[in-house]
């Protein structure tokens, strides 16, 4: 009898434990994620693409993404900014052009209101390229004076393979740093 009874409890701990899941239901509607911008894929674009109202002598980060590149082995990204009212401090590599091992070879350089990024994958024996959807690179800015900044990728700015041939890119993001006093 105590057995049974024994049985009977575990058996309606179960059934209210099963009863009483359900998953979770998410609306994944964040506006920044890549999936919810409006992007034709394969193309590059700043994250956030607009900074609404950052105080002249603050710092920020803009980072240059990727969305849905494939096959992707350097990279030359000329950023057109505004050199009177943002600073560009420095650069940091993202995550795209890492392999797992080593860290991207980058270098910069800057010249009137042109920012030069350079990336390379280091291959090894299981990884020559990179593809998919995230950060390149990442800049970090200083707003000098008030006003709105435009950002934009150049015409120079290219995408290349393991084989040295360009990557077709569908679009080149563009963002807008409002700057205010």
């Amino acid at each position: 009898m105590l057995k049974s009874h024994k049985n009977l409890l575990y058996f309606i701990f179960v059934l209210i434990f099963l009863l009483s899941c359900d998953d979770a239901k998410y609306e994944l509607d964040n506006e920044f994620d890549p999936e919810n911008l409006g992007l034709n894929s394969p193309t590059i674009f700043f994250h956030p693409p607009e900074f609404e109202s950052i105080k002249v002598g603050e710092s920020d980060t803009l980072e240059l993404y990727c969305y849905k590149v494939q096959n992707a082995a350097g990279a030359h990204l000329q950023i057109e900014f505004d050199s009177e009212i943002i600073q560009i401090d420095t650069v940091k590599y993202g995550d795209f052009f890492m392999n797992g091992v080593n860290t991207p070879i980058m270098f910069t350089d800057q010249e009137d209101g042109f920012l030069n990024v350079y990336l390379f994958l280091q291959p090894t024996t299981v990884a020559s390229n990179s593809s998919g959807t995230m950060s390149m690179a990442k800049i970090l800015f200083t707003v000098k004076d008030e006003g709105l900044a435009p950002i934009r990728y150049t015409n120079n700015t290219v995408l290349r393979s393991e084989n040295n041939t360009s990557i077709f890119l569908n679009s080149y993001g563009e963002g807008l740093i409002n700057a205010v006093q």
